[in-house]
């Protein structure tokens, strides 16, 4: 199993505002600390230990639901406890169908991507199927599953592989840095072999049957085999794309993002509800072997994508997830626009955009990347969702003593901030 492949979350603990101090809640039980984030007006931050709230969804009375059960009535700022839906029934995401129903899917490589049905708003469920896929190690980012204007439900899920070498084992690989005083691991994705490769399945009666592309018998999978130009040539070699998500476009096309080693978001577009796909290409963003959230923004068609937007200097430094910045377009992904930072850490440039790279090579961290400063953090693992008027962008907060980003995730803060959506046109 990966070892990023499930990230599971679960806010509970105390808030901040726009005025305010956020005591950061150590999941170990340790004594919170407080320290000073300034969050832009009308922005609430909840921070805690990680669990299994992963997404969220608006109920016709105007309260929310989340994917474990816990409802809010106050627009996100305080939570009730957990509440088990049924015996075996539980999902990392939530979506509102277009007939009106509630669909609650788990994980792909988990628990099956089992898809359960909500007639009632919540209070009961009822399994619809579940996602075909063409077996093996298949994984998924955790609620990906979308509905396209055809009412098609469309799925993206990875091949996730990775070697055993002696000699080249991950602790051994891994690019190590000095924070505090103290040498720790910092990055050890794209040091050891490992490799994504991205499918997807499809479902046209509510999830009860899916299919799967195929090519030549064979699964039809996106990953990367363009050269430095970003031209799909294979003079480069093959490169990976995983963890993806999904947002169908203004004109009916259906954009895909996905991580890789090459320093940028890599992409794909569907004309034909995802059965097939063209070659994939690096986007013009730049980015880190991380993974990327986009999502179509309900009310206008936009779309907007939350992630680890670094430069190639700057992931060779170690700060592969140091930033977390957002970006919006208004013409299905062919332009970006409005680059905001959400958060960023001690030591990086003060900048809402960053360049990538004119040369699409792989990038990754120095083997030593020295100390570290003060400061230093990562934060990685973006959701979105949408309510009202609200954007929820949820997301994992760490720092060195907490372990390397992919790993111990179960260590890291957890943070919900939830967003006026003009914030991310302004």
């Amino acid at each position: 199993m990966h070892p990023e492949t499930l990230t599971r979350r679960m806010f509970m603990g105390v808030s901040a505002t726009a005025s305010g101090a956020a005591l950061l809640t150590d999941s170990r039980g340790a004594e919170p600390s407080t320290k000073e984030r300034t969050l832009p007006d009308g922005v609430h931050e909840t921070v805690g230990a990680l669990g299994s709230f992963n997404s969220l969804v608006e109920l016709k009375d105007g309260s929310l639901l989340a994917n474990d059960g816990r409802t809010s009535r106050d627009g996100g700022k305080s939570w009730t406890a957990p509440r088990a839906f049924g015996k075996g029934i539980a999902g990392a995401g939530l979506l509102r169908l277009q007939g009106g129903a509630l669909a609650l899917v788990s994980q792909v490589g988990y628990a099956s991507g089992k898809l359960w049905l909500s007639r009632d708003e919540g209070k009961s469920w009822k399994l619809a199927g579940t996602i075909r896929t063409p077996g093996g190690p298949v994984y998924e980012l955790g609620d990906t599953l979308i509905q396209l204007k055809s009412g098609r439900l469309l799925s993206c899920w990875d091949y996730n592989m990775a070697g055993n070498h002696p000699g080249m084992e991950y602790h051994t690989v891994s690019a190590y840095g000095t924070w505090k005083g103290k040498r720790y691991q910092v990055e050890g994705h794209g040091h050891l072999p490992e490799f994504f490769a991205s499918g997807l399945s499809w479902s046209d009666d509510e999830g009860k049957t899916w299919k799967v592309g195929t090519y030549q018998d064979m699964p039809n999978v996106l990953m990367g085999w363009f050269d430095e130009k970003g031209e799909p040539t294979g003079r480069n070699g093959i490169s990976p794309c995983g963890e993806a998500s999904l947002a169908e476009t203004k004109d009916g096309r259906i954009l895909l993002f996905g991580r890789s080693t090459v320093g940028r978001i890599v992409q794909s577009y569907s004309k034909d509800g995802g059965e097939r796909w063209l070659a994939l290409r690096p986007s013009g963003l730049a980015a880190s072997n991380s993974p990327p959230r986009l999502r179509r923004i309900p009310k206008s068609g936009d779309l907007l994508c939350v992630w680890n937007q670094v430069s190639g200097e700057e992931i060779r430094k170690g700060f592969r997830r140091s930033r977390l910045s957002a970006a919006v377009s208004k013409d299905g992904g062919a332009t970006w626009g409005h680059f905001k930072t959400i958060e960023a850490c001690e030591g990086l440039a003060e900048a809402a955009r960053v360049r990538p790279e004119a040369e699409v090579r792989d990038v990754r961290a120095r083997q030593d990347v020295g100390r570290l400063p003060d400061g230093f953090a990562y934060y990685h693992y973006p959701n979105v969702c949408f309510a009202g008027k609200k954007v929820f962008v949820m997301y994992s907060r760490g720092y060195p003593e907490m372990g390397v980003a992919e790993q111990v995730l179960h260590r890291q803060q957890q943070v919900l901030r939830s967003y006026p959506l003009d914030w991310f046109y302004q």
